[in-house]
């Protein structure tokens, strides 16, 4: 009874001492037909090649349906305040420019971005800042809101159409296994793909992370123990070479943020939100020559919330 097998199939010491498996055992007429059928059937090899070529048609079909979803669907914030038509992969220049002051492009608040409908697998993009490099390149700074996912096909098909965005400028980076998936199932987050694009194409650096959906609930108030969460992207690929930029988010309790720099001088965003997100979210380059001596985190009373000396040094 220790559960091994023998040669022909049967429990291991089983030695038939009946006879039951002899030819004229009575055995039912259904399975010797069916035996019979089995021994006048051809094998042949397995047609892996047709299979594959199944797989990867599949594949292209899927990942086509994502790039025109996405192309359809995305949505994109200036953090100033003016709309972008955004598309889809990040991996070009933004179909529509900033508008310059006073175009009469109409303004809207970066929280109208927000689809009625939450679609794990079409994110929505912000433009959370930009500018360019002392050699004259151009700059912009992205975050990509995909949607907590309610069932494994949706986990299953979000991590696919992230990984062939990134794919697309990291050739060689592995694709996310079924027990990720699982995770991200269990999860209940968002997922923030941080990127940059320089000169309209997307860069190598980025990271993703975790954040509350908007249903999560009040974040923890900023205080001296709770600040900032983010990347400094741009060395990577040296797109951006000794000036990466900060991309990264904090509550909505934080109105400014303020980088004083070792030079001397001073750099002040506003946090903007990106798809109803709870985090908000900035972008500030290094600055040239200069080091960042702290950040800081201000209410909208003014009030200091939270100071960090741990970044751009």
């Amino acid at each position: 009874m220790n559960g091994s097998r023998g040669t022909d199939g049967r429990p291991g010491g089983s030695d038939d001492p009946e006879g039951l498996d002899g030819p004229d055992s009575g055995e039912p007429l259904v399975a010797r037909e069916l035996a019979g059928l089995a021994e006048g059937l051809e094998i042949g090899p397995v047609p892996y090649e047709r299979v594959l070529a199944g797989g990867r048609a599949r594949r292209r079909r899927r990942g086509l349906a994502a790039v025109v979803a996405t192309a359809l669907a995305t949505a994109v914030v200036v953090g100033a305040g003016a709309v972008l038509a955004g598309t889809g992969p990040g991996t070009g220049a933004p179909a529509v420019a900033a508008a310059p002051a006073g175009t009469g492009t109409p303004v809207v608040t970066p929280a109208a971005a927000a689809p009625a409908g939450r679609d794990p697998l079409t994110p929505v993009r912000a433009v959370v800042g930009q500018g360019r490099t002392a050699g004259g390149q151009e700059w912009q700074a992205w975050v990509a809101i995909w949607p907590a996912v309610a069932t494994r096909e949706q986990a299953r098909g979000q991590l696919d159409r992230i990984w062939e965005e990134r794919h697309a400028v990291i050739p060689q980076l592995p694709e996310e296994d079924d027990a990720y998936a699982e995770q991200r199932l269990r999860s209940g987050t968002d997922q923030a793909n941080l990127y940059l694009t320089v000169d309209g194409r997307r860069a190598v650096d980025d990271t993703v992370h975790d954040v509350p959906p908007p249903t999560a609930g009040p974040l923890p108030a900023t205080d001296r123990s709770h600040g900032l969460d983010g990347a400094l992207l741009g060395f990577k690929g040296g797109e951006l070479g000794h000036t990466p930029v900060l991309v990264a988010s904090v509550g909505p309790d934080v109105a400014t943020v303020r980088v004083t720099w070792s030079d001397g001088t001073s750099t002040e965003v506003a946090p903007v939100t990106v798809a109803g997100s709870a985090p908000h979210w900035f972008a500030v380059p290094r600055r040239a020559g200069a080091e960042a001596d702290a950040i800081r985190l201000y209410g909208a009373d003014g009030a200091l919330l939270h100071t960090s000396t741990d970044w751009m040094r």
